[in-house]
């Protein structure tokens, strides 16, 4: 019997509980099909955006044991071995900064840093690898500690690409949700110029000079305005 999760924002609690599902899985050909290496998504609140980046987490992860599972019998299956391939087959970094939010730029960087330690956290396994250098897992331990300078913590996410494309020998999708929370945050609390700066630089070194990424998502609110935070990207 199927059930109803109000709320639910996890795609793997909705098909292991049998709750009922829209499926969305062409989504996934969408993002495939599209040739743009930077995709910025823009909608409402409480329109599925979450759910649908989890989506996308579960299919493309190359960690998840029962990803075929978790899509048998949805549309994506049947769409041919162009797509069913990428099953499974990518490293996916996955970064939420929904809860990126507080009174002033200090705080602003200790949520940053509380982030970056949930990302790097479903990676630790890197800190086995041999493909990852000593200095490099030295790196990772700070940012496991929160130990990282604001410099360290505007590479993260370039730093941890390139480890996991060392690593898998693959390019990385790269996954991020509420991506203008903190800015939209920092104007309404008085410190904008400063998280823009800082912006500025995390998704100019994140997307435009990251030479390990396949492609990225991004889901928020807010379209890009004429001050940009980004140098190039695609919107719909």
């Amino acid at each position: 019997m199927y059930g109803i999760a109000i709320g639910e924002s996890d795609f793997k609690m909705l098909r292991v509980n049998k709750c009922y599902y829209i499926d969305k899985t062409m989504y996934i050909k969408h993002i495939i099909d599209n040739k743009s290496k930077v995709i910025l998504v823009t909608r409402p609140r409480r329109f599925g955006k979450t759910l649908n980046m989890s989506m996308l987490k579960y299919y493309f992860d190359n960690t998840a044991k029962d990803s075929k599972e978790l899509f048998e019998d949805l549309k994506i299956m049947n769409q041919g071995e162009e797509y069913t391939s990428k099953l499974g087959y990518y490293p996916v970094i996955y970064l939420t900064l929904k809860d990126v939010q507080d009174t002033n730029y200090h705080n602003m960087l200790l949520d940053m840093k509380t982030a970056m330690m949930n990302m790097y956290q479903a990676h630790r396994y890197l800190l086995e690898s041999d493909k990852v250098y000593p200095e490099e897992k030295e790196k990772i331990l700070d940012i496991l500690y929160a130990r990282e300078d604001e410099n360290a913590l505007k590479a993260s996410v370039i730093e941890l690409s390139k480890y996991l494309s060392r690593h898998y020998g693959k390019q990385v999708i790269l996954l991020i949700d509420e991506y203008d929370v903190p800015l939209q945050n920092a104007y309404v609390e008085g410190y904008y110029d400063e998280a823009v700066k800082f912006f500025k630089t995390f998704y100019g070194t994140t997307f435009k000079d990251n030479p390990y990424l396949e492609k990225t998502v991004l889901t928020g609110v807010s379209r890009v305005a004429k001050e940009s935070i980004f140098s190039r990207g695609k919107q719909f």
